[in-house]
């Protein structure tokens, strides 16, 4: 049966606290009038504490009803400061009320950003954007509270740290350790969590089973316990916080517990790197969501509701910070955001008892779409969401030469372009990136650019650690914990060449040497072990390299002498020298085959070109990969060949490439040649065959009408692309993520169709179900 409402409940409720939303029309503006901010953080610094007269020039008079205070930041922030990160404290009002931290010099807006029953002591993060002369005021509704405030960091413009928005996950829980005792402490290791760059971290820190009245304190490890709090929680509550919190030169942060003992959940939810990330958006408390006000009443058990982002927010926006409010939990329950799109991940938000009223602070990390779940776990709630800002990759001048553009699939944000959309028909820059030499795709999860300069960038999925930039991060509701922008892989400079792969990336170096990081499975790395690896190792034993490919879970290395080496799954024979061994996890001499000069990888096995303009190939021949014409009889339980073969028929190549079922080759008069399987058009000779009755493949290599004058070939899972004389990029096979780059196309094409928009491209390349390509000079 529901709760009835306090009277003091009643009396928030009549005064507004939770009003009906503003015109939608408002919040665009908002966004449009901030600049993008970039973040510094602080160790927690106390500017406010009217209980000892801190910040109030002396007084030690607590807050009064229907009082505002006003906290001038001005010494404690730069002149260019747009916004504040403050863990604001409410100490033992007289009555039931709630605290609203606004930009001074504004109307105070419809939202609350802490909410307190009479007696209690409770915290919130509040991140506020600031008045014009860098004021903030905190106004608190009945009887007289103290206010505590502690400074965490601030956002501006110019020089600074940009956030990398993370699915929430969990990272430690003292119920499976032992909980912190009195005055005890515990160091939090983030190591293999956040980059060597990040100067601070984002996450939800709930205390729970507090055996005595204690506050729990967050700040960086190896710096002195600062006189601060993040949490407060009596004996026998579960109360979270939101925490922003500078990280110590190792990558770990300290947790301090004051009384009694009482364990900590951490859920990590982002960090600030001042070489990548998004940029922040500062505005003014914008309310999305009351469910009081026709949003559909309360949350019932194991009941979710969507929240919609307001209309204006940038294209590459990438993650949102929130204030969630429950009201009058009927039960004992915990509210989860998270990303619409996604299953609900095993984390909490917000914790509430029975009866009570209380907000949290939250970030979300969004997928190919702007949108926001709330998830309630027992009981009715009535819930409330106040946006305070979002995180945006902009801000940046474009790129004027050698630019990077991708079109296709984003699920994984493979794109590198930071658009919230699951595809893309449309060839966008790829964030940050200027003079880019090469390109290559992984499996679908990831992109990697190779630039002038010799380093190697990438972007996307980094579950393995695939990104290369000493940190791995986690799947959570099925939303890959990577990155929608290019990150530095580290520890690599004089590269020449890369290699995308399944979860995972090759480079070689002008020194002949090859390097590997992401996914360790099957040996891929080359390196003798099967462990996983966030930043790039050596691939052993290989010198004199001249030039690299990638299949599925496969490496593969060109020697100056001519020889082709490979390393990682045989499964099909992908490594090509005749073994029957599942894997090798070091380099192996791929039989018979001398005097080659470009070697590409695909799904199962890979292909080589020899000197005389002739194709090899090996692995997997399900549906004709290997191109010499062997059939595949039904009755045989595999089909495949464990050496090179010759592909048929094709003399004069100068360019090849393979995917899942298929190889491509450009020949000198500047035709494609294409052979394997043939679904969705893959094959590109406009066959549109029925795999229901007829065999959809060419076990020998075929025309791609219509083109005479490619200069080089690439492929995606399922088709290619050729680039052209001319500067354009044409594509063929499936359409249904945007892979062809046109939006004319509905699901497929079986002949070479134009890539919409793109010109004066000077590479190209595929990976998964999305494409790439290098334009020398987009605006000429």
């Amino acid at each position: 049966m529901r709760r009835a409402l306090s009277a003091a409940l009643t009396a928030l409720l009549a005064a507004g606290a939770f009003a009906a939303a503003p015109p939608a029309d408002s919040a665009p503006a908002a966004v449009a009038d901030q600049p993008m901010s970039t973040f510094t953080p602080r160790a927690p610094v106390r500017l406010l504490d009217t209980r000892t007269g801190t910040g109030t020039g002396g007084s030690t008079s607590p807050v009064g009803p229907g009082g505002t205070l006003t906290l001038d930041l001005s010494g404690a922030v730069p002149a260019t400061a747009t916004a504040v990160v403050l863990n604001v404290t409410g100490v033992a009002p007289t009555a039931a009320t709630f605290i609203t931290v606004h930009p001074a010099g504004t109307g105070r807006p419809t939202a609350s950003s802490l909410n307190l029953p009479a007696g209690d002591i409770r915290a919130n993060q509040v991140t506020v954007a600031l008045g014009a002369d860098r004021e903030v005021a905190l106004y608190n509704f009945a009887g007289n509270v103290h206010i505590v405030a502690d400074l965490a960091g601030h956002y501006a413009t110019g020089a600074g740290a940009r956030f990398t928005a993370l699915p929430a996950s969990r990272f430690l829980d003292t119920r499976d350790s032992g909980p912190l005792g009195p005055g005890g402490s515990r160091v939090v290791d983030l190591t293999n969590r956040v980059p060597r760059s990040a100067t601070a971290v984002t996450f939800n820190l709930t205390a729970t089973n507090a055996t005595a009245s204690t506050f729990v304190t967050a700040w960086p490890a190896g710096a002195a316990r600062p006189t601060a709090s993040n949490v407060n929680v009596p004996s026998g509550d579960t109360r979270p916080n939101l925490v922003t919190v500078a990280i110590g030169a190792d990558r770990k942060v300290s947790l301090y517990n004051n009384a009694g003992s009482v364990d900590a959940v951490v859920d990590l939810t982002g960090f600030y790197t001042p070489d990548y990330g998004a940029a922040f958006l500062p505005m003014p408390p914008t309310r999305l969501l009351d469910t009081r006000n026709g949003a559909g009443g309360p949350v019932g058990t194991a009941g979710t509701i969507d929240v919609a982002l307001p209309d204006g927010l940038p294209a590459t926006t990438t993650g949102a910070v929130l204030n969630v409010t429950g009201v009058d939990a009927t039960a004992g329950t915990y509210v989860t955001a998270w990303a619409a799109e996604y299953d609900q991940p095993d984390t909490s938000t917000l914790n509430l008892s029975a009866g009570q009223t209380a907000a949290n602070a939250a970030v979300v990390a969004f997928g190919p779409v702007l949108g926001i779940q709330l998830y309630n776990h027992d009981g009715n709630v009535h819930i409330v969401a106040d946006l305070a800002g979002v995180f945006a990759a902009a801000g940046d001048a474009p790129c004027t030469a050698d630019c990077l553009y991708a079109w296709g699939e984003n699920v994984n944000k493979a794109l590198g372009t930071a658009q919230a959309v699951p595809s893309s028909a449309t060839p966008t820059q790829v964030v940050g990136l200027s003079a880019v030499r090469a390109v290559d795709g992984g499996s679908g999860a990831n992109g990697y650019a190779l630039r002038a300069d010799g380093t190697v960038w990438a972007w996307g999925d980094n579950e393995s650690g695939q990104l290369g930039n000493g940190w791995t991060g986690t799947s959570t509701g099925g939303l890959g914990s990577g990155s929608a922008v290019p990150v530095p892989v580290v520890g690599l400079t004089g590269v020449t060449a890369i290699a995308g792969s399944d979860r995972g990336a090759y480079a070689l170096r002008g020194d002949g040497t090859v390097w590997a990081w992401g996914s360790g499975w099957t040996g891929r790395l080359g390196t003798g072990s099967l462990d996983d690896v966030a930043e790039p190792r050596q691939v052993s034993a290989l010198t004199n390299v001249v030039a690299i490919a990638s299949g599925w879970g496969t490496g593969y290395a060109l020697r100056g002498d001519g020889t082709v080496w490979a390393w990682g799954q045989n499964g099909t024979g992908a490594l090509g020298n005749g073994s029957p061994e599942e894997y090798s996890p070091v380099p192996v001499q791929v039989s018979g085959l001398t005097g080659v000069t470009a070697i590409a990888g695909r799904d199962n096995g890979a292909l080589a070109l020899r000197g005389d303009g002739t194709v090899w190939a090996w692995g997997d021949n399900g549906a004709g990969q290997l191109g010499n014409g062997q059939p595949c009889p039904p009755e045989q339980s595999s089909c495949e060949s464990r050496v090179p073969v010759a592909v048929s028929g094709l003399t004069g190549v100068r360019s090849i490439a393979g995917n899942i079922n298929n190889g491509y080759a450009v020949r000198d008069d500047g035709t494609v040649w294409s052979w394997g399987g043939n679904f969705d058009g893959a094959l590109g000779n406009g066959v549109d065959c029925d795999p229901t009755a007829q065999a959809c493949e060419s076990r020998v290599p075929a025309p791609v009408p219509g083109l005479a004058d490619a200069t080089a070939v690439a492929a995606f899972d399922y088709g290619g692309y050729a680039l052209r004389a001319d500067g354009s990029v044409f594509a063929w096979g499936s359409n249904t993520y945007d892979a062809l780059g046109n939006a004319g196309v509905a699901e497929h094409s079986a002949v070479p169709v134009p890539v919409v928009g793109l010109s004066g491209a000077s590479a190209v390349g595929g990976g998964g179900e999305a494409g790439y390509a290098i334009v020398s000079n987009p605006g000429g």
